[in-house]
């Protein structure tokens, strides 16, 4: 995470989030990775933003652990900045489901990651 540069595009920063949640599961990040070129492993990385989605959708951090990840890659285009556009698709007895679609500056469609995890209790 210390080599990543993140900007909210949409949802809220942590102080901001308590009781906050964004509406219909969606939040963005304009993220990017200096010093590392555009590749499928790059937009894995930047595929694994489900668990920040399930905490801006319960409107505070929830720590969540991956249990599974997919990535299928639409094309390997140039970006600075990749926007990640996370989609929590389902909640439920602590388990959460999302998309996240990585699109570059230009609005082209770089791949789509879907993601399970496994949120726990924060007490």
């Amino acid at each position: 995470m210390t080599r990543l540069d993140a900007r909210i595009a949409i949802g809220s920063g942590w102080e901001e989030l308590a009781g906050h949640p964004v509406e219909g599961g969606r939040s963005a990040l304009w993220v990017r990775v200096p010093e590392v070129g555009m590749s499928a492993g790059a937009l894995a990385v930047l595929g694994d933003y489900v668990p920040f989605g399930i905490s801006q959708s319960l409107g505070g951090w929830w720590p969540s652990n991956s249990l599974d990840n997919t990535l299928r890659v639409v094309r390997l285009a140039p970006a600075d900045w990749v926007l990640c556009d996370i989609r929590v698709d389902g909640l439920t007895n602590g388990f959460g489901h999302g998309s996240v679609y990585l699109w570059n500056e230009d609005g082209v469609l770089l791949g789509a990651a879907s993601q399970s995890a496994l949120v726990r209790n924060r007490k």
